[in-house]
Parts: structure tokens; C-alpha cells; sequence
């Protein structure tokens, strides 16, 4: 399975003839509901299975070159990278190169899970692919150290069905934000942390749940210490039941005690206490922010690299974003992105006749589109952009990769996983 970067003038039938593949084939596998696409959307291909690895073109190479020295053909190169064959090179150019692997890795997947309460969450489940784990988001703390519960019953039975294995959120939002001050009153108290550990026996052993995982946000810098400890007694006490114990980890790419948001997050502490963790490397584009990829694959990298210098990367699960943002440009302070799926945006595009950019640095596409007067930039997920962060993983030797979040339209995604990695059940 490979990617296929779309030309001015293809349609389905055309790549499909160019593949000797049927045209119902990669619509399907790709989420298209009509002949029609757009330069630059980025298809899967079925095929042999291959990750993609970052390649910077040297002097005197040549796209027959590049293709002898990965052992893949000229027309592989070419087509996922958007280029005719015969294109002339420059020094430094940057290129994805689709490499075939010999063998898969086993790796761990997670995927969030947050539950609506109804039979929509067993529809969720049955299309979200292989996973190992799904992660209910979130049991909310509040200030006496009691979990606000969910309706998840749904959720947990199909998980039960597919033989995936359910953890347990619990997070410090209020209900309107993490609250910084809600996760200081309770890692500071003995009686709270006690109560709040309690809580959470309580729900695992109700629920059926395999393991519980904490996500506090927006800690305080000087809170790094009594997180520490508090994360220690939760594990030890977890580990005497029998459950395992994970954490969701903001990303950051050096050990900064004082900084705002990140200061109190102790990598090396934290992660020589848990059994493995889900680095949230995604959020770079934000739904408050200017508009940019929401994981720059050079961003992921820096942090990964970061992490498994202090961290087990036995323990790591990477970060993965199934969404994207459309803003409003231009952008303003006040100007709040809107959410859109990865098939939401693929359409969009399509439907606007956008010609979608994959951006190099970031390896991760994007386009512009004009509704009347008002003009909207996009960045999101695509195939090409998931196989260069999956390549991460065997490059890292990572434990796996944790997904924000399931739901979301995807249709390549689930494919891509089971094809590039044999998934732990």
C-alpha cells in the first residue's frame, strides 16, 4: 500500500487504469463517492506494504537514482511525490520515499474514546480497526475527590465484543476547562488523593475497565514534585490490584522545571512510574490559534526524540490527530477554528476545487478555499502525512500510537494501520 499524489486532470479511472486496480477499489479504500478529485488529494494505493521515509536530494541524484537506492520504482517515487517521471531534481529537495518493509512491527494502538451514551458508540467502535486499548474520555475529579461518572455501557460492551481492552480517563476538567487549580487541591491533600484513588477502584472494578489513565492539564510548574508523588502512590496502589497505569503526556522537547504548562511534567520521573504513556504530540494548529499543521511531522520528531532520551521508548505510544481546522483568513485573535474530519476536508476540497499543498516541513496538507467573500485555509490528516509519522515509529522503536480521537471519518487510516503493523490484542 503506497500513496498516490493526484494530477491535474486524473480522475478515479484514470489512477485506477495507471495502477491496474479497479476504479471501486480505490474509491472505496479512499472514501470517494464519485469519479471526481482534485491536484495534490493524496490516495492510498493497495499494494505491498510500505512506510514512507524523508529523503533530501543530493548532488547529481536523479529520480532513478533515489528509486535503485530504496529498491522501489521510478513511477513509486514520482507519483507520491507529485512528480512526472522524468522530473529534473534540485539539491536539497526534499522527498518522500515509499519503502517497501520486509517485516511488520507488533506495536501497541489506543485510541480515545469519548462516549455518547447511545448504540452510536458500538458503530464507533466496530469502525475504528485493530486496536489494543480504547480509553473512555473522561471521568472529571472534582474538589472532594469523588469521579463524576459516564454512560458508557455501550461503549464498554462492544469494546468486550472486539476484544479490545477499556481504560479508564480521569482527567481535573471542571466541566469547563482543566482547571490547574482543581489537580493542586487534590495532588496536595493526602485525604483527596486517598478518596480520589478510592473513586477510581471503584469505577475500574464496576465498569470492568483493565487500567486507569490520568490526563491532568495546565498543571502548575511548582505542582511538579506532588504530581510525581502523587502518580507514585497511584501506581503502586493500581499495580497491587492488578491494573495498569498510563498517563497522557503534553509534548515538549527539553526539561524546563519553570515553564507555563509543561514545567510540572517530569518525563523521566513520570515515565520510570507508569507502565507506558500517550505523548500528545498533535495541537500545534489549535482551534485558538494562527492557522498550521496540527502535527508537524518535524515538531513530532523533536519531541520524540526529546522523550525517549528519558523515557523507556518501549513506553511511548505516539500521538496521532484524526481532525483538522478550517480557519477563517484572514485570522484574528477571535476568529476560532471549526473541526473538520479528514473525509470532511478531502470533500471540501474537492467539492471547491481546491488544489491541496502537502507542506514539506510539516509533512502535512492543506489548501485554501473561498465561501462568497470570505476566504478559509484547512490543514489536516491525510495517508501521506499518517505513513510519515508511522515511519517514526520503526525509526524510534516505539511502543505504538494513540489516536485523538476515534469517530472521526477517516477511511484511510484503519487501513494504514493494519498494513504497515501487526496491532497487539
Amino acid at each position: 500500500m503506497y500513496v498516490y499524489s493526484v494530477k491535474k486532470g486524473d480522475t478515479t479511472a484514470t489512477v485506477a487504469k495507471m495502477h491496474f486496480i479497479r476504479e471501486q477499489e480505490l474509491r472505496q479504500i479512499n472514501g470517494l463517492t464519485s469519479s471526481k478529485l482534485t491536484p495534490g488529494l493524496n490516495l492510498i494505493i493497495p499494494g505491498k506494504p510500505s512506510t514512507l521515509v524523508h529523503h533530501t536530494v543530493g548532488a547529481g541524484e536523479s529520480l532513478t537514482s533515489i528509486a535503485r537506492q530504496y529498491d522501489v520504482t521510478v513511477a513509486a517515487v514520482a507519483g507520491t511525490n507529485g512528480l512526472s517521471d522524468h522530473a529534473k531534481l534540485e539539491m536539497g529537495q526534499i522527498l518522500f520515499v515509499p519503502v517497501p518493509m520486509k517485516t511488520k512491527r507488533e506495536i501497541e494502538v489506543n485510541g480515545y474514546l469519548i462516549p455518547s451514551g447511545t448504540s452510536a458508540d458500538r458503530s464507533t467502535v466496530a469502525t475504528s480497526g485493530q486496536l489494543t486499548y480504547a480509553t473512555i474520555f473522561s471521568y472529571h475529579a472534582n474538589f472532594k475527590g469523588d469521579l463524576i461518572p459516564l454512560s458508557a455501557n455501550d461503549a464498554l460492551s462492544a469494546l468486550d465484543q472486539h476484544g479490545v481492552l477499556p481504560l479508564l480517563s480521569v482527567t481535573n476538567y471542571d466541566g469547563t476547562a482543566f482547571s490547574p487549580d482543581l489537580a493542586h487541591t487534590i495532588i496536595h491533600s493526602s485525604d483527596l488523593s486517598t478518596k480520589l484513588f478510592e473513586s477510581i477502584e471503584k469505577s475500574l472494578e464496576k465498569e470492568t475497565y483493565r487500567g486507569v489513565n490520568i490526563d491532568f492539564e495546565h498543571l502548575q510548574p511548582d505542582d511538579r514534585s506532588a504530581y510525581n508523588a502523587f502518580i507514585r502512590k497511584l501506581a503502586d496502589r493500581m499495580h497491587q490490584k492488578g491494573y495498569s497505569v498510563s498517563i497522557a503526556l503534553g509534548p515538549k522537547t527539553k526539561n524546563e522545571p519553570n515553564a507555563a504548562w509543561m514545567g510540572a511534567f517530569d518525563y523521566e520521573t513520570l515515565g520510570s512510574l507508569v507502565d507506558f504513556i500517550m505523548l500528545m504530540t498533535y495541537e500545534w494548529g489549535w482551534v485558538g490559534g494562527p492557522p498550521m499543521a496540527i502535527a508537524p511531522l518535524n515538531q513530532v520528531r523533536a519531541v520524540l526524540e526529546y522523550a525517549i532520551s528519558v523515557i523507556p521508548r518501549e513506553k511511548i505510544l505516539m500521538g496521532i490527530p484524526t481532525y483538522g481546522y478550517d480557519w477563517d483568513i484572514p485570522d484574528t485573535k477571535n476568529n476560532l477554528a471549526t473541526g473538520i474530519s479528514p473525509l470532511g476536508a478531502q470533500n471540501l476540497a474537492i467539492d471547491n476545487e481546491a488544489t491541496i499543498r502537502f507542506d514539506i516541513m510539516s509533512a502535512s496538507p492543506m489548501f485554501r478555499y473561498r465561501v462568497g467573500d470570505q476566504e478559509h485555509e484547512v490543514w489536516y490528516e491525510d495517508a501521506k502525512s499518517i505513513l510519515a509519522k508511522f515511519h517514526l515509529v520503526y525509526d524510534m522503536q516505539l511502543r505504538g500510537i494513540s489516536f485523538w480521537v476515534l469517530g472521526q471519518p477517516f477511511p484511510q487510516l484503519y487501513d494504514l494501520v493494519t498494513e504497515t503493523f501487526h496491532v497487539k490484542k
